[in-house]
């Protein structure tokens, strides 16, 4: 029986995960669209940057897939086939290193972005999220170190800025940073997400990460404050600040408990 639901729980991360990659690929598609058919001209560096970015991260992301992941292929009576990544902690380790590539164009505000795709996009990989620490909970326990796990990861993820363009004197110096900053948080909540489901759902609160995403969106948060205040950026890192401290603090004595 237990065999039975961690098999449903694994084809529902798996759903839902590839629901993520399925809805923001249609969404950069459908930027990339309005890219090369707006006035090319007039694009910066910066412009060309993130639409290099977004091509590369769509490519970059299924040919990882497409190499790296074991696929289930199925042939039914009527003589289709079916092909689907399988449902194995494997997979889901690669998958998730698949959708840190593809966030990279996810995290840049090209031509013809539309936030409340993307954002549905993010839903599907919490949903997925969810449903792994549900599962872990069932099988290990420890639903608040878990929990506190998952919303540490979520907002760390909902702390990385979008690159924009900005009219501000600095920037020069604004711009490269905003892409350094955005880049390497992808990357850190790419080994984060990893780990998440490779492991048991239990996150180790790592102070390097932590620290760098704290760095980074002050400097960008500071650097633009006069001309725009990004209160989404502001409000998560908040979060991921209390969560850290909290999750720090509790999984000190977790393990202690655990050791016993």
């Amino acid at each position: 029986m237990k065999t039975e639901k961690t098999s449903a729980a694994d084809k529902a991360k798996l759903i839902f995960l590839m629901l993520y990659f399925l809805i923001l690929t249609i969404e950069r598609i459908i930027s990339l669209v309005s890219v090369f058919t707006g006035n090319i001209s007039a694009y910066d560096g910066l412009e060309w940057y993130m639409t290099g970015l977004t091509v590369f991260s769509i490519i970059g992301a299924y040919a990882y897939i497409l190499t790296q992941c074991r696929v289930n292929v199925k042939r039914y009576p009527n003589g289709k086939v079916s092909a689907a990544p399988a449902p194995d902690n494997d997979n889901f380790e690669k998958l998730a290193i698949a959708a840190g590539i593809l966030l990279l164009g996810g995290m840049v505000h090209t031509v013809g972005t539309i936030p409340p795709i993307q954002f549905a996009s993010y839903g599907m990989i919490l949903v997925s999220m969810a449903i792994h620490t549900v599962q872990k909970i069932k099988e290990n326990g420890g639903a608040l170190m878990r929990w506190l796990s998952f919303g540490y990861i979520v907002a760390f993820s909902m702390s990385i800025p979008v690159v924009y363009h900005t009219q501000i004197e600095l920037s020069w110096l604004f711009v490269p940073l905003e892409v350094a900053v955005s880049a390497g948080l992808v990357l850190l909540f790419t080994v984060m997400l990893r780990g998440f489901y490779s492991g048991d759902g239990i996150y180790s609160f790592a102070a390097a990460p932590f620290v760098t995403a704290l760095i980074g969106d002050a400097a960008v948060l500071a650097l633009r404050w006069n001309e725009e205040i990004n209160f989404f950026v502001l409000i998560f890192i908040c979060v991921t600040a209390v969560l850290y401290i909290v999750g720090r603090v509790y999984k000190a004595g977790y393990d202690k408990k655990s050791s016993r």
